[in-house]
């Protein structure tokens, strides 16, 4: 039998005799969304025995009960499953599920709690909500994912996409196989930066999002059937330890349909966590920095580039190429770049920490700063401390095993930093630099980029297997306030995003990893107050037009969005193209910097039409709108439409190549046509006069 509560904008059906979620129908379309039914379990658990090892996964048994309520304004579904079992192992553990509808929403808010009535067993994790055999419309081949991959994803056929080659082999966030399905889970707050996801074609939307004020360590789970059996999965995983005789209610999610495309699922997550995180404050001259001068030529593998006496030629070369204030220092730690971490003391083939000091000092005493690069996730398995201190300080799996991790030649473990003393030597290490070198930067590598993981180490004083992420906040939470204590214009950096640690950092560096699908859009119209600083140097992998169209397309996104440049002095000659554009590139950036840094990113909203290969960033100010244009192909007819102007509006261009003037418009179908300049990167101003 199948029990059904609906309103207005979606119905939602569970049957009672498969224990499964059979109909998702979004009511403003039309289209049910559950196109295959498949035999999937309401949730999964997985859990371990008293004295193992690893984890099982149970699933539920069997329907107790089930409730239907409908009130005059909401509709709730309570679902009472007895038992849960893994093969022919049975387990005393009950869940009740419930899911709630309110007649003026497009949301159902999903809820389960557990009753925990078995001493052989520790539930570790809980899969919740878990649905299957979706897609949307006809055909899922135009179907789209938005995924929270660091700054965001957007792929088109995902269900073809996931199943590539390309994803399978893909050294983070990949595409694995189990049995027939195929699935991507990627952990918050880190790897994943937000904790919703969007799922849409041209005319429906699924918004799947968890929404926990409690942060703890949380799995994004996609699956997919492939292209000979289509279909997609979407799922949730909170790493929770719930023990015998506890009673546990398990976050809270909403699962939306809609007609709308991604931005939609943007608002609605920015909507219930600017209930809990606030905006950062960064120091006022921050907002007037562009570009970043980034060394990580000191000394790498064993050999040496430069030294710290060098600092103060490196500062000047790049305040000359580049007008770049901000020094950014790394790879000057014992023996050099990704060796050696934790140790963080000058490498004394590279000079004495005095002379360090003094380079530092030179920067600040002529119009810089300096941002230092500590690494704060891995201890080298080949330190001298890591017997002593680097095995307790790390990250232990369920059979009490560390986490290895590679990078180039060199082999670390993973920190938990949920482990106090690890938290306080960090924090420690991070102030030392600013009082005794005159920092004013630290940037934090890994803390938004590489993946976060439970751990189940009994001697660490962290509350919970799934506190990775509350174990960063406390570090951001105490070293930011240290760290103005002792210079009132300090500031912190982490590598790529994390809603939550947002808060309390001016940058985020992003990549330049263009070949997964990276969209860069998705965190910044998120999240528009949090800066990017973007990786724009040539890359190195690539060659001839291939490496020189993907320099011009990584500008031009960094451009589009507002972003610092991350520049390296060293990736470029002097007298190159390269060189010669990045110095246009920059000087259209300083240009752009006094309407950016007072205006409002709100990504494509407005634009209408857009006519050419070209694409547009729309900017709010208080006095008019600014639209960035890329055009790089500088097709000659490219046009983009805006709602009507106003006859009291001027409308200005001006281009990366010195052009400028008044903008081509014309009223055309009771809007505005704006020809784009024939020039690579360009921007549009319309003003009220």
């Amino acid at each position: 039998m199948e029990y059904i509560i609906e309103n207005h904008y979606m119905s939602i059906a569970f049957d009672a005799e498969t224990g499964a979620f059979t109909s998702l129908k979004n009511k403003i379309t039309g289209d049910e969304c559950i196109k295959k039914r498949i035999l999937s379990p309401a949730f999964k658990l997985f859990c371990i025995a008293e004295g193992a090892g690893a984890k099982d996964e149970f699933v539920p048994v069997s329907v107790k009960e089930i409730t239907v309520m409908n009130e005059t304004t909401r509709h709730r579904i309570v679902i009472d499953f007895e038992g849960v079992q893994c093969a022919d192992k049975i387990a005393d553990i009950n869940a009740q599920v419930t899911v709630e509808l309110c007649d003026k929403s497009c949301e159902s808010l999903w809820s389960i709690k557990l009753r925990h009535n078995d001493p052989h067993y520790h539930i570790m994790e809980v899969l919740f909500p878990y649905l299957k055999g979706i897609y949307l419309g006809d055909n899922w081949a135009d179907d789209i994912m938005i995924y929270p991959h660091h700054a965001g994803e957007k792929t088109i056929n995902p269900i073809e996409t996931y199943t590539s080659n390309r994803y399978l082999n893909f050294s983070r966030a990949q595409t694995r196989k189990d049995g027939d399905i195929f699935y991507r889970e990627i952990n918050y707050c880190g790897l994943a930066s937000m904790s919703w996801m969007y799922y849409y074609d041209k005319n429906n939307g699924l918004y799947f999002g968890s929404h926990d004020s409690e942060f703890p360590l949380t799995g994004l789970r996609l699956e997919t059937g492939g292209q000979d059996d289509p279909w997609m999965g979407f799922g949730i995983r909170k790493y929770k330890n719930i023990s015998a005789g506890e009673e546990s209610g398990i976050g809270e999610y909403i699962i939306a349909l809609t007609n709308e495309d991604w931005h939609w699922g943007a608002k609605r997550y920015r909507k219930w966590i600017n209930e809990i995180i606030n905006m950062p404050e960064n120091p006022d001259y921050l907002s007037d920095e562009v570009v970043l001068n980034q060394c990580y030529n000191f000394k790498r593998d064993g050999v040496v580039y430069n030294r710290f006496n060098d600092i103060p030629q490196m500062y000047e070369k790049g305040l000359s190429a580049y007008d770049a204030r901000h020094m950014f220092i790394a790879s000057w730690n014992r023996k050099g770049f990704d060796q050696n971490y934790p140790e963080y003391h000058p490498d004394m083939e590279l000079g004495t920490p005095w002379e360090l000091y003094e380079g530092c000092e030179y920067v600040n005493q002529h119009g810089g700063f300096v941002t230092f690069y500590i690494n704060s996730r891995i201890f080298d398995v080949y330190s001298d401390y890591f017997i002593g201190i680097g095995r307790r300080w790390a990250i232990k799996d369920e059979a009490g095993d560390m986490t290895h991790e590679q990078y180039g030649p060199h082999r670390f473990v993973v920190l938990c930093p949920a482990f106090r003393e690890w938290q306080d030597y960090l924090v420690d290490i991070a102030s030392w630099m600013v009082r005794c070198y005159g920092a004013s930067g630290i940037y934090l590598d890994q803390l938004g980029s590489a993946e976060p993981l439970p751990c189940y180490d009994l001697a660490h004083d962290h509350r919970d297997v799934g506190d990775f992420n509350l174990g960063y906040l406390r570090i951001l939470k105490e070293l930011l306030p240290r760290l103005r204590s002792m210079n009132p214009n300090s500031f912190l950096m982490i590598e790529n995003c994390g809603d939550i640690y947002g808060s309390y950092v001016w940058g985020n560096l992003t990549w330049n990893g263009e070949p997964y699908d990276e969209f860069f859009n998705l965190y910044k119209y998120t999240f528009p107050e949090y800066i990017q600083v973007n990786m724009v140097n040539p890359k190195k992998d690539l060659t001839g037009d291939e490496r020189l169209q993907r320099f011009h397309r990584d500008i031009a996104r960094a451009t589009l969005l507002g972003s610092v440049f991350w520049i390296g002095l060293d990736k470029f000659d002097d007298d190159d193209e390269y060189s010669a554009y990045m110095n246009k590139a920059v000087a259209l950036r300083r240009q752009l910097n006094e309407f950016i840094k007072i205006g409002k990113y709100i990504d494509t909203e407005d634009v209408l039409a857009i006519n050419g290969d070209i694409y547009i960033s729309h900017w709010l100010l208080e006095y008019g709108d600014l639209y960035i244009v890329a055009n790089l192909n500088k097709t000659d007819d490219a046009f983009f439409e805006i709602p009507l102007i106003d006859v009291g509006v001027n409308v200005v261009y001006a281009d990366i190549d010195g052009g400028k003037g008044t903008a081509v418009c014309r009223t055309a179908n009771g809007c505005t046509r704006v020809q784009v300049p024939e020039a690579e990167l360009s921007y549009i101003l319309a003003i009220k006069r």
